[in-house]
């Protein structure tokens, strides 16, 4: 059956175990060559690009727009042109999938409609998560309840047309003054990774107070100097990049019961977007200036907002660092984002009174909580990894 592909769900990452169809770029009986983009999947916050590895034509659809699989699960075949049907069926059920049979040109419109919620049941999900998101974003706007409709699509589908027709038949409504707003497979990414990760990680949370006023001269320094502004946040980063080389047993991920230990720090970013904190990755941030910082993080942050993210920028992360402080937040604490190990979150810098040699005076603090997994990180590790991090921000005055 060398004539036969299949499309299935790939791998994109160690932490991917399910991808969501987005869009398929193809229909069936489309003539496909190799390269062409068939679908595109959602994962992990990001989008990618199905790319045929071979010439043939698309013959079978198996999951649709909206629907998520594991990976490895078979998602539709591409054959040549003169492979039949038998074969293709034998292809499916070998590789473990079900086998529709090929469309059938006779069937009438006379056909009773299969209900959408009977013909692509799967456990744990409903109408609206497996409908294509231009569906459930039709249906939010107008305020149908895809529970309620019968799907005329194929094999029982919901349509857009099916939600407009279910609106003008007064289907229920949602409760007025009440907007309904689909989650997104992005956010139903998230919403699924932090809840395994407050459940399944210990977390203990470790906070410090550190003086800021020589970082921030420093940074005044910089932006007279240089073209390239940098923020606080930038000079924090750089400075939590060092304390991770000297404190290491902190700069981690943790997968499948080992500890994988980072020589570089690979310090991860939490940018805020519509659609969620998207952990962009600074790579061996150790190396890098702190106008690199600076500029890589402004790139990041235009891309995450213009949906333009690669699997590599939120790959590889041994850290991550997150700042409310540009919101006023004066402290906080942080889910970890598995498979680090530990996350920083930082507060906003705000003048306080402190006493040095038994008089009162006034200093820029700032808040910062460290959440470990208690697997891994032991109290006296992360309270190190702080005491350090307070030495790198001292040695800016």
């Amino acid at each position: 059956m060398s004539d036969i592909t299949a499309i299935a769900v790939p791998k994109w990452g160690i932490e991917m175990v399910e991808g969501t169809i987005n869009v398929w770029n193809k229909t069936v009986g489309d003539t496909v060559a190799k390269g062409d983009e068939i679908l595109e999947m959602e994962s992990d916050k990001i989008v990618n690009v199905w790319e045929s590895p071979a010439d043939g034509v698309l013959r079978r659809v198996l999951v649709e727009e909206g629907e998520a699989r594991p990976v490895g699960a078979l998602l539709g075949v591409i054959a040549a042109a003169n492979v039949d049907d038998a074969s293709i069926d034998s292809f499916i059920a070998d590789f473990g999938g079900s086998a529709p049979a090929a469309e059938d040109d006779s069937a009438t419109d006379n056909d009773a409609p299969v209900p959408a919620a009977a013909a692509n049941a799967r456990p744990g999900g409903d109408a609206a998560t497996r409908s294509a998101p231009a569906v459930r974003n039709l249906a939010a706007e107008l305020g149908v309840d895809l529970n309620t409709v019968t799907g005329t699509g194929r094999r029982g589908r919901i349509t857009e047309d099916d939600v407009r027709a279910a609106a003008s038949d007064g289907a229920e409504p949602a409760p007025t003054g009440v907007k309904v707003i689909p989650l997104s497979a992005t956010r139903q990414t998230i919403a699924k990774r932090l809840s395994e990760a407050k459940q399944d990680i210990p977390h203990y949370y470790l906070t410090v107070n550190y003086e800021l006023d020589g970082l921030l001269a420093h940074r005044a320094a910089l932006n007279a100097n240089g073209t390239t502004r940098v923020s606080v946040n930038d000079l924090l980063v750089k400075c939590v990049a060092r304390a991770l080389q000297r404190e290491p047993r902190v700069n981690i991920n943790v997968i499948d019961n080992a500890i994988h230990q980072y020589s570089d720090s690979n310090v991860s970013v939490a940018i805020a977007t519509e659609d969620g904190l998207y952990p962009v990755t600074l790579r061996a941030a150790q190396n890098l200036s702190t106008q690199e910082i600076a500029a890589a993080t402004a790139e990041f942050a235009e891309r995450a907002r213009n949906g333009a993210l690669t699997r590599e920028d939120l790959s590889d992360g041994s850290f991550t660092v997150s700042n409310l402080g540009m919101y006023g937040i004066d402290n906080f604490t942080a889910i970890i984002n598995p498979p680090m190990g530990a996350i920083l979150a930082l507060g906003k810098g705000s003048e306080q009174p402190v006493v040095r040699d038994g008089k009162v005076t006034v200093a820029t603090i700032v808040s910062a909580t460290l959440s470990c997994d208690h697997r891994v990180i032991d109290g006296a590790i992360g309270a190190n990894f702080l005491k350090v991090l307070g030495e790198e921000i001292a040695s800016l005055s």
